[in-house]
């Protein structure tokens, strides 16, 4: 792949070109990625609201009917239920690991298969989720399609 930069003072915004041979996996996760790159959600700490972007947020976390968002750098807290956000971000490589935690498919370090049918994920900061046996064929598939591109 090469990648090419020129600068346009005239220019007002950025544009990307990508040329390529044939529709591939890698092509579509540049595309995704690129998309990805200019989208965020809301997100409130010690009353302020901050503008997240979903590629600084490693998960999404619904406990006693609050909904925490864990980010690379602090945790916020969102009015949004957690089916709500899934649906924004179904098409953000999201994947859904347990009833009430949401995963960045794009922080997931490594899988472990434990005891009855669960399997542990971990980010690539450190943290281990664990995820229920009904969101595994979701979790592997979003896995391996990660591991492919």
């Amino acid at each position: 792949m090469k990648i090419k930069l020129t600068q346009q003072k005239e220019q007002n915004e950025i544009e990307v070109e990508i040329k390529y041979c044939e529709m591939n996996n890698m092509v579509n996760h540049l595309v995704k990625r690129l998309e990805n790159y200019c989208y965020h959600i809301c997100g409130n700490d010690n009353g302020r609201i901050y503008k997240i972007d979903v590629d600084d947020i490693f998960y999404i976390e619904s406990v006693d009917r609050k909904t925490f968002i864990y980010s690379t750098k602090q945790v916020f807290r969102t009015e949004k239920k957690l089916y709500q956000i899934l649906e924004e971000l179904k098409s953000h490589d999201f994947v859904q690991i347990n009833k009430s935690v949401i995963v960045n498919i794009n922080v997931l370090e490594s899988m472990e298969m434990l005891a009855n049918s669960r399997i542990q994920v971990t980010l690539q900061n450190g943290e281990k989720l664990n995820a229920t046996r009904t969101y595994i064929p979701n979790i592997k598939k979003a896995f391996n399609k990660e591991e492919n591109n």
